[in-house]
């Protein structure tokens, strides 16, 4: 399938080259001509596109995404619904993986228990899962995506693998143990990626990280992913713990979905700008973004982790149990300094909206707050063991499958960590199930970053650039940036128009100004309808060596 692209205004995504008018010509999964397009080459073209002066760039990066499991199932327009959500805007190619929590490697007998820890994230594949390895995982996953999709090596997962969801540092004898898995496993990913408020990666130390970060660079060079460790009132030392393990294991850092949480922190921007520098300064370094005051994760992440550890039977006991219930209770109360504390940085109860649920038990408070759900029972003293201990009922009622919405942030923080010319985009969008109401940075991450660079005037070559060949440099994947010989997976937009249209309480709607999208040279986007392939076109994400 030839397809000619004529009257674009072409932005190339190397961060250097002006936009200019030209056509492009696609052949195959190929750009075979760009800018100047001869006649008997057009010729030849089996369909043609008037883009009418609307911007041609590479399909977006989306560096932080929760789609690789649950995400694979339909959606509403019949295709699965990681990528839905990511053509919307633009995105051809996702980073799962994420926040430690790969769906590889896992053994066989902790199957179960791992999918029901990621479900609220990634939702379920609805099949029994039958990989342990990331090589098993990639080629199930094989012919499932429309976007391509890269994975990382998970911390978490890893350490599972080793020592289960044990609540304490790893020996001497564990760690070597988890190298040896992680060198195993690191030719099929992208990077080596760590949440450090999700058990178990929580209960690891700079030690570990730096070992696991060296393993990984053993086998070939990577980046290290961190969802570091506090990103509220201990944020400062969080990200130097975070970035000295980057610095004596070697890798590159990425600094995932970057934020200052809670408003007792927001002064703290300059010292987290200056700790991002100083980590520029002795690695490779990038970091990532959603433009959103709230972010979003499973609520499990509201208990504190001694809680969470073991299985998810005995997870869900302490929910059930009075004793524990208390105990919690006075962990969130005492405030952030020692983990990461949702409800104390969020201000509250109020601050932690409900983004998913358990479909038919808790559908009545879905896009309300957990101060609602308490009120609504009788306690509207939200500073009350009163009222958590109803919040606590309202988890073990759901069986533990929520998801929610943290409000902790602030609109200036937002824009100028924004404006760093090393701030790549994502989306860090979960797979809630049907009917919930998740963040809408799954759908809106990109269009409302393309907003905010055309309204605080980001120029358009630089924009592109942070969203397609800087991140894909970073990831050390093949460039995407057009010219004759590279991958037809493009993006048409409207520069002057393209923004997101959906909000926290309606986070489905479509955004506009992203008029068509191609993977691989097909055409899967027009026009906001979805043209459906068969076979899917999408790939596996592999590293190509470093020159």
């Amino acid at each position: 399938m030839n397809t000619l692209i004529r009257n674009a205004l072409i932005v190339n995504g190397d961060g250097e080259t002006e936009p200019y008018a030209g056509d492009a010509l696609i052949e195959g999964d190929r750009i075979v001509h760009l800018g100047e397009v001869p006649a008997s080459a057009a010729s030849g073209a089996d369909s043609t596109v008037d883009a009418d002066g609307l911007t041609l760039a590479p399909g977006f990066i989306d560096c932080h995404n929760h789609g690789a499991l649950g995400g694979t199932r339909p959606g509403r327009n019949g295709i699965p619904v990681a990528c839905e959500n990511a053509l919307l805007g633009g995105v051809t190619k996702r980073i799962c993986g994420t926040d430690g929590l790969s769906p590889a490697p896992v053994a066989p007998e902790h199957r179960a228990d791992y999918a029901a820890l990621l479900k609220p994230l990634d939702g379920e594949i609805g099949e029994d899962w039958n990989w342990s390895t990331l090589e098993e995982f990639q080629a199930w996953h094989r012919g499932r995506s429309i976007t391509d999709m890269g994975v990382h090596v998970g911390h978490s997962a890893v350490r599972r693998l080793v020592m289960g969801n044990a609540a304490r540092k790893a020996t001497e004898d564990e760690t070597r143990q988890m190298m040896a898995v992680i060198k195993r496993e690191a030719p099929r990913a992208i990077g080596f990626s760590t949440g450090l408020i999700y058990n178990p990666a929580v209960f690891s130390d700079e030690r570990e990280l730096a070992a696991l970060i060296r393993a990984f660079n053993e086998v070939k060079p990577g980046g290290f992913f961190p969802h570091i460790r506090n990103e509220s009132d201990a944020i400062l030392d969080a990200m130097g713990e975070a970035i000295n393990a980057a610095i004596e294991g070697g890798g590159a850092y990425g600094n995932e979905h970057t934020k200052v949480g809670g408003p007792r922190n927001y002064d703290k921007i300059g010292q987290v700008e200056g700790l991002l520098t100083s980590a520029a300064d002795n690695v490779p370094s990038m970091e990532n973004m959603y433009l959103y005051t709230a972010g979003s994760t499973t609520g499990d992440a509201i208990f504190p982790p001694e809680f969470r550890s073991g299985t998810r039977d005995e997870f869900m006991g302490h929910l059930r149990e009075p004793s524990s219930r208390r105990k919690m209770f006075e962990w969130i109360r005492s405030g952030s300094a020692t983990w990461e504390n949702f409800i104390d940085f969020c201000g509250g109860l109020q601050g932690i909206q409900i983004a998913g649920i358990k479909e038919g038990v808790g559908d009545a408070f879905l896009g309300k707050r957990l101060g609602d759900v308490a009120a609504a029972r009788g306690f509207p003293d939200l500073d009350s063991f009163e009222a958590h201990d109803a919040v606590f009922d309202f988890f073990v009622e759901n069986d533990g499958l929520i998801t929610i919405i943290s409000h902790h942030g602030d609109e200036p923080t937002v824009q100028r960590l924004f404006k760093r010319p090393t701030m790549a985009i994502c989306t860090d969008g979960l797979m809630p199930g049907p009917g919930q109401k998740p963040h809408p940075r799954s759908i809106g991450a990109f269009p409302k970053a393309l907003r905010y660079a055309r309204e605080l005037g980001v120029p358009l070559k630089e924009i592109v650039y942070r969203m397609t060949a800087m991140p894909a440099a970073f990831f050390h994947i093949e460039s995407p940036v057009l010219r004759p010989g590279a991958d037809a997976s493009l993006v048409l937009f409207d520069w002057e128009r393209v923004r997101e249209l959906n909000d926290y309480e309606d986070p489905t709607i479509p955004p506009e100004g992203i008029e068509r999208v191609w993977v691989h040279g097909t055409l899967v986007l027009e026009g906001g309808t979805f043209h459906i392939p068969h076979p899917y076109p999408g790939r596996i994400l592999q590293t190509v060596p470093v020159a």
